[in-house]
């Protein structure tokens, strides 16, 4: 693959239309700042959790693709933090962060030669060395997961609010 290839599959799962339905953006689109941060059940994340974990991994490529150019890092937030903590954030501002860190991801690739993806980061505590392919890719697949799960996150609150009813 092309780094534009993935490029455009990062721009695509989260603006474009796509053959499996809506994209992250259509499908956060309207999500109350109160229904954001509501668990459907105990065991399941919030829509805010996911999308803080989502930006948070997305934070984590763009560290390391800034050490690769030598630019100074982002604050790096735990993958998964509380509602508690995400709500004193607040839903719009989860949101802003969220896109910015995909737009940041395509700044960072999107005028770089395919060599990028056979360039290697290390994976700190790990110490294990990958491709900047794998990063990127992985990505592109923990966002489709999470697309996932946000549509059964908010089909689950719909059918709770309509028992409410």
């Amino acid at each position: 693959m092309t780094i534009q290839y993935y490029a455009q599959q990062l721009e695509a799962i989260n603006y474009k239309s796509l053959w499996l339905g809506q994209n992250v953006m259509e499908k956060i689109d309207g999500i109350s700042a109160h229904t954001a941060f509501i668990r459907p059940i105990p065991e399941l994340h919030s829509i805010a959790e996911i999308i803080g974990h989502l930006t948070a991994l997305h934070i984590d490529v763009i560290n390391k693709l800034k050490v690769h150019f030598n630019l100074q890092l982002v604050y790096q937030p735990d993958h998964w933090r509380s509602n508690e903590e995400l709500k004193t954030i607040g839903w719009k501002q989860l949101k802003e962060d969220y896109e910015k860190s995909i737009l940041s991801i395509l700044v960072l690739i999107g005028d770089k030669e395919d060599s990028l993806l056979e360039k290697t980061y290390t994976e700190g505590h790990y110490k294990i060395v990958n491709p900047f392919e794998f990063a990127i890719e992985g990505v592109i697949h923990h966002t489709l997961y999470h697309l996932g799960q946000l549509g059964i996150t908010i089909k689950l609150l719909i059918r709770k609010e309509l028992h409410l009813s």
